[in-house]
């Protein structure tokens, strides 16, 4: 799965993002918590965290309930993101959407367990249990790991607005970021169909991102989690043409790439084309596109950041 604590920030003046210590929440829970939670929730606890490979994240939680009778209990994991302090003059934090699994003890104490190993190997985390993370997804609708989960960004609110217009041009998953739980919408995960020569192209070119993220923005096709995905070989035009107008990550147009792909299968079909031809003309196009994507991204960046009337020192 792709966590959204994956810690893979590239925000100019983050230069790391750990757990929240207990040292730092008891001296900023009076102002972190009320942005978080209800009054009436369930106090904060510090977890320590199973084992459970991440991989299979939402099939331990499942797993968890099914083998000891509990119910999940949605929150926010605390993370204190370090910044730059010439930068940033107050704290950072970064609250992401998780879940733990409650059960009663004989003696009618409330015990939480998480089965699921933290992304950076710690032990413990600080865990704010509240029915404001998610409110827009039912509990089957959290273990289904049918929708991309998100955190809570605050602090410094010079930093937050950078924040957020950096990590809303980061794709799907990474885009699901906002300044408070009920403006934190989830999105549904979606398999993304490569184009033709695709992975060769990525692979070539060492892009330090997900294959499948870039793919998405530069308007691949798009396929619901759920649904089997068509095979390359029985291409049909107007699902294609329904997938690449469901993609809504997209920086650009994603139809060009599927007339490209449509015409050069017609062309191969008639002999009219050799493999390695088509091959250049998807590399040029590919080249072309993530050019433009490049450019998109820089052009929102300055647009959300005069938006937010915060200009950022550096670049994207």
């Amino acid at each position: 799965m792709e966590l959204h604590d994956s810690f893979g920030y590239g925000v100019v003046g983050v230069t790391g993002v750990r757990p929240m210590s207990t040292k730092t929440f008891n001296k900023r829970k009076g102002v972190l918590l009320p942005k978080l939670r209800e009054r009436t929730d369930p106090p904060p606890r510090r977890m320590r965290a199973g084992e459970g490979e991440r991989a299979s994240w939402y099939a331990n939680l499942r797993e968890e309930i099914a083998r000891s009778g509990g119910t999940v209990v949605r929150g926010f994991k605390l993370y204190k993101m370090h910044v730059d302090s010439t930068l940033w003059k107050d704290l950072v934090w970064l609250a992401t959407a998780h879940m733990v699994v409650a059960t009663v003890s004989p003696s009618g104490t409330t015990v939480y367990t998480d089965p699921n190993a933290q992304v950076d190997g710690t032990a413990e985390y600080i865990f704010v249990p509240t029915a404001r993370a998610h409110r827009e997804l039912t509990d089957e609708q959290l273990l289904s790991g049918e929708w991309h989960l998100g955190s809570v960004v605050g602090g410094d609110v010079c930093f937050q607005a950078r924040f957020l217009s950096h990590e809303m041009l980061q794709g799907r998953a990474r885009s699901v970021v906002n300044v408070s739980p009920e403006k934190l919408l989830a999105k549904p995960r979606v398999i993304v169909r490569f184009p033709p020569h695709f992975a060769e192209w990525f692979r070539v070119n060492s892009i330090k991102t997900s294959s499948c993220t870039l793919a998405e923005m530069m308007g691949a096709p798009v396929f619901p989690c759920n649904e089997d995905m068509p095979d390359d070989d029985d291409v049909d035009a107007l699902a294609q043409y329904a997938a690449v107008t469901r993609n809504q990550e997209a920086c650009v147009d994603g139809l060009r790439g599927l007339q490209l792909e449509l015409r050069c299968r017609e062309q191969l079909l008639r002999g009219e084309m050799s493999i390695a031809e088509a091959r250049r003309c998807f590399f040029s196009y590919f080249d072309s596109t993530y050019a433009r994507v490049q450019m998109t991204q820089t052009q929102r960046f300055a647009e959300w950041c005069k938006l937010w009337n915060q200009p950022p020192p550096g670049g994207l």
